[in-house]
């Protein structure tokens, strides 16, 4: 009877301080933790927070170059549960972390390598971010494409569902990320692209988001330095600018206004300067005028206006390629910086 206790009581507690929001600033919504695990409030390390993949190191389920010994890139955290029920079968519930919409529901496991999954779009922040929830074992009755969804409210379980590799039972977690949309005519790029396989998840498919680091973010709120979403991506770091030679304002730019530094001219572009994080999330957009091409610039010009070699320390993400390995050498575009250039100004 004591044991019982103890657990409603936790039960309680854990689910109050789940449901407890993050304030910001007064016409930003509050942040919800989307797992009933309480260490993240409490202070705890990220060891007691997130599920660690086959190697078993903490690093393995942040941020960044962090799989495969350094060479592949992962683009969330993977949280753990604290919940399971007889078979060991992960049982927490998943909450949207912000009010928002729902963008897209893959019911499917075997359409995906993120397996069911769920993304919201969030018109209330004062950037419209996208939060991405993944390898859900179960998505909540009653959700649909286009519903609204409050902060903290429950949309689905916690699992590890997946196409092309098992998860193995231990390792159930929830993949949250957080950050851009890069396209709206995601498709026509794919099939331009001729990749082998159907894209069953038109402009929410994975190639066509860019998640910002979840570490630095959760960070960042839990030191209440987070005012708004465009402050918080104008002070990620700069790792690289680019100089884009062209006449178009990119729909990304027409969703994200808040990432322009000043505004458009009235006379029309002729190019921009964009701000990159280090893993390619475009962050910080000035738009240029004739001055800046005073020879004119050709539609689609592109020149690499500066980058910090120490950002690159890590190179599993191909934004910037360096010849033999070295950031002071050559330097020209890597391959999937290429792809986000077409997708996002169609060139």
């Amino acid at each position: 009877m004591v044991k019982r206790q103890r657990h409603a009581i936790r039960c309680f507690l854990v689910c109050l301080l789940g449901m407890f929001p993050f304030a910001l600033q007064a016409d930003e919504p509050p942040l919800f933790w989307p797992t009933p695990n309480p260490a993240f409030f409490e202070g705890a390390t990220w060891e007691d927070i997130v599920q660690p993949a086959a190697s078993g190191t903490t690093e393995s389920a942040l941020f960044g170059c962090v799989r495969n010994g350094g060479s592949r890139f992962h683009e969330a955290i993977d949280l753990k549960p604290i919940g399971r029920d007889r078979h060991n079968e992960a049982t927490d519930a998943i909450y949207a972390v912000m009010p928002g919409r729902v963008a897209y529901i893959n019911p499917h496991a075997g359409n995906s390598s993120y397996g069911r999954y769920i993304v919201l779009e969030h018109q209330d922040a004062d950037v419209a971010v996208y939060t991405l929830y993944a390898h859900l074992s179960a998505i909540e009755p009653g959700l649909r494409e286009g519903s609204l969804v409050t902060g903290a409210q429950r949309i689905g379980t916690m699992g590890r569902s997946a196409a092309g590799y098992t998860i193995p039972r231990q390792q159930a977690h929830l993949h949250f990320e957080i950050g851009l949309r890069k396209s709206t005519n995601f498709d026509a790029w794919y099939k331009k692209a001729r990749y082998s396989g159907k894209n069953h998840h038109g402009d929410y498919s994975g190639l066509n988001l860019i998640g910002a680091d979840p570490v630095d973010f959760w960070e960042t709120v839990r030191a209440g330095k987070l005012k708004t979403f465009r402050e918080y991506f104008f002070n990620l770091p700069t790792a690289f600018t680019l100089r884009v030679g062209t006449k178009t304002v990119p729909e990304y730019i027409n969703r994200y206004p808040q990432l322009l530094t000043k505004p458009i001219p009235s006379s029309g572009v002729t190019g921009w300067d964009i701000d990159y994080t280090w893993y390619g999330l475009p962050k910080r957009w000035t738009p240029l005028g004739a001055e800046a091409f005073p020879y004119g610039a050709k539609e689609g010009d592109i020149a690499l206006l500066d980058f910090n070699p120490e950002a690159f320390e890590s190179q599993c993400r191909d934004t910037l390629e360096f010849s033999n390995s070295n950031p002071e050498g050559t330097v020209k575009l890597g391959k999937n910086l290429k792809n986000d250039l077409k997708q996002i100004f169609g060139f």
